[in-house]
């Protein structure tokens, strides 16, 4: 009997390269991930919503008829406040505030409960749209990405808000890069194919082990590529978010993004030490979905996004199960 209320779900995301290439178009990302075992969905709404951010309503009917073809539960719309979208200035107070809203009300008619926004939106905007949030029945959550941690100021503002007067409206979604303490196969393979020699990778990587000493790297016989592979390792992958910095927060943790670059097996990320971190999160009290967020496409395009969403599915159930 599972001791836990978690879900693995999936943020169509993952499936970036094969919806991009045409490989698969939306109906087919939904039957991917339902045959492979997902339960629930995020969509990136300005990457597979046509006439975002204003879908037709046609759109959305047929949208939830897939959902409900396929046994999907909508999860998260996630959405993004693109600062750029004038050359001349950024967005006003007034317009995040009405671009965030439009995302609330089209998350809503699409059959989402929640809508994942991005630290763009200040704490002073964060307050102002509780009462669309309860107006609407429809939650707004912030996410916590990489380079981001519980300690940086602008968040200990939002977790004021979110355990008071935002409660149970307003939250956050933490993304497992921010747990991430060492690199994954594909950053290494990007480092090798710019120059960096095999076995001076592998000495670098066990200096980063050890604590990431840029004087032990200085001193050696490492070339300027290799150096600056080192700097960038070190700088990324030194200092993890703690896992019990969310102890006292997890009421506020409405959905989660399980990051995961590369996996080559069912059974372990040797990047992230998903282990330790749904294991407390569990014994912290966390229910709901930790959605799969395949990135290794930002490596390279010919990693096999199906594969990898398998073996991520296969671990996290298995860790699950073992709780």
């Amino acid at each position: 009997m599972n001791k836990h209320d978690i879900k693995i779900g999936v943020s169509l995301y993952s499936l970036s390269t094969q919806f991009i290439h045409e490989e698969l178009d939306l109906e087919g990302c939904l039957k991917t991930v339902h045959d492979m075992g997902y339960k629930g969905v995020e969509i990136v709404a300005a990457q597979m919503v046509p006439d975002y951010p204003c879908p037709s309503d046609e759109w959305l009917y047929t949208f939830r008829g897939l959902l409900a073809k396929y046994e999907l539960e909508p999860v998260c719309w996630s959405a993004y406040i693109d600062m750029g979208v004038r050359s001349d200035r950024d967005m006003t107070e007034a317009e995040i505030i009405q671009c965030t809203l439009n995302d609330l009300i089209y998350a809503k008619k699409a059959g989402f409960p929640m809508v994942r926004t991005q630290h763009a939106i200040s704490p002073a905007i964060f307050r102002k749209m509780i009462p669309y949030c309860k107006d609407l029945g429809v939650k707004l959550t912030i996410e916590m990405h990489w380079p981001h941690h519980p300690d940086v100021p602008v968040w200990k503002e939002y977790f004021e808000i979110m355990k008071n007067e935002g409660k149970g409206y307003l939250g956050f979604v933490p993304d497992f890069s921010i747990f991430q303490a060492m690199p994954h196969e594909l950053y290494l393979r990007q480092a090798r194919d710019e120059g960096c020699r095999p076995e001076k990778l592998n000495e670098i990587v066990k200096i980063h082990a050890e604590g990431g000493d840029m004087d032990r790297v200085n001193a050696g016989d490492f070339s300027m590529v290799e150096k600056a592979v080192a700097e960038e390792m070190f700088g990324k992958f030194n200092h993890p978010a703690r896992i019990e910095q969310f102890r006292e927060l997890i009421d506020c943790v409405f959905y989660i993004h399980g990051k995961f670059y590369y996996l080559d097996n069912d059974a372990h990320d040797p990047c992230i030490p998903y282990e330790e971190i749904i294991s407390e999160f569990v014994k912290y009290g966390y229910k709901g979905y930790i959605a799969s967020e395949f990135e290794g496409h930002h490596f390279y395009s010919d990693v096999d996004c199906v594969a990898q969403l398998r073996h991520y599915v296969a671990m996290n159930q298995a860790i699950l199960d073992n709780l």
